[in-house]
C-alpha cells in the first residue's frame, strides 16, 4: 500500500503527439466550460474548477506533456500531472512548514545552550510543539484531499478523455494535419 501524498501524481505514456493533445484539450474545455477551466501553453497546462464551485481545499492539475521521438521516427507523448492546492493555499503551506523548521532549529539551538550552562531547557519543548504543529498541517493536507475527491476526479476524468479522443483522433489518420506543427 502507497503511502498519502502531498501532492499525488501520475503519468502516462500517450499513443499521439503533443500538439494533439492539446488541440484536444483545448476543443474540450470549449465545450466543458461550466465544469472546467484551465490554461494551456504549448507543453503545459493548468486545469481549474470553475470559480463558483471552489472551496478551500479545491486541487488544481498541472500538467506536463513532452513528445518523444520513437526509433521510426514518428513521436509519441508522456504526460504528468501533479494534483496541488491552490497556489494561495500550497504558499500558505510551505511558508508555515518552513517557519515551523526555522523556529525549531532557533530553539533547539537556544535549547542547548541552556543544558550547557545548567539551566533548565524548556526552549527544547518548542521543537516538539512544531513537530505536533507540522503533524497537523499534513493531517489537514490529507483531510483537504479527501473532502476534494470528486473534484480530482472530475479533472481526471476529463484528461482521460480527452487523451481518448486524441489518440482516437491519431488512429483516424487525422494527425497528419498536425504533424507539421513546429515542436
Amino acid at each position: 500500500m502507497s503511502r498519502p501524498r502531498m501532492r499525488p501524481t501520475f503519468s502516462a505514456d500517450l499513443d499521439c503527439r503533443s500538439a494533439v493533445l492539446m488541440a484536444a484539450f483545448e476543443r474540450n474545455l470549449a465545450t466543458e466550460a461550466e465544469y472546467i477551466e484551465g490554461e494551456f501553453s504549448k507543453h503545459h497546462g493548468v486545469l481549474r474548477i470553475p470559480p463558483a464551485d471552489r472551496r478551500f481545499w479545491t486541487p488544481s492539475l498541472d500538467l506536463t506533456i513532452e513528445d518523444k521521438p520513437l526509433p521510426e521516427g514518428d513521436a509519441h507523448a508522456r504526460l504528468w500531472g501533479t494534483f496541488s492546492p491552490r497556489a494561495e493555499v500550497w504558499q500558505l503551506f510551505v511558508f508555515a512548514t518552513g517557519t515551523l523548521i526555522i523556529v525549531s532549529v532557533f530553539a533547539g539551538m537556544f535549547g542547548i545552550a541552556q543544558l550547557a550552562l545548567g539551566t533548565a531547557p524548556y526552549a527544547l519543548a518548542i521543537p516538539l510543539f512544531a513537530g505536533l504543529v507540522a503533524g497537523g498541517l499534513y493531517l489537514s493536507a490529507l483531510i483537504g484531499q479527501g473532502l476534494s475527491i470528486s473534484e480530482m476526479y472530475r479533472l481526471r476524468a476529463f484528461v482521460d478523455d480527452c487523451i481518448r479522443e486524441a489518440e482516437h483522433e491519431r488512429s483516424c489518420g487525422a494527425q497528419s494535419k498536425l504533424d507539421d506543427v513546429p515542436h
